[in-house]
């Protein structure tokens, strides 16, 4: 019985499922904002490297967000208040 226990998928609040999901609007949005705002045009930009790995940053943060909610909520909105304060400072860069 304890085994069977052991493979329950844990209960994720309704409000930070909708918080998570709407986290990847910004993240498939991305190319289409980073196309338009001209970024690229200068080659050797050290910012430009950061706006390619910023999208895999955002990932991870959700996913490990989503990840530990049942278990540490604190850590879980934590990722996600940070991940939306670099959305913030992304595009202010």
């Amino acid at each position: 019985m304890e085994e069977k226990n052991k493979h329950h998928r844990p209960i994720v609040p309704l409000w930070f499922g909708i918080v998570a999901a709407a986290s990847f609007i910004p993240v498939i949005v991305w190319p289409w904002m980073i196309a338009s705002s001209g970024a690229f045009d200068e080659p050797g930009n050290m910012s430009n490297l950061l706006l390619i790995t910023f999208p895999v940053y955002a990932v991870l943060s959700i996913y490990l967000s989503y990840r530990s909610i049942a278990e540490r909520p604190y850590i879980a909105v934590i990722l996600i208040a940070i991940l939306w304060l670099s959305f913030g400072a992304l595009w202010l860069l």
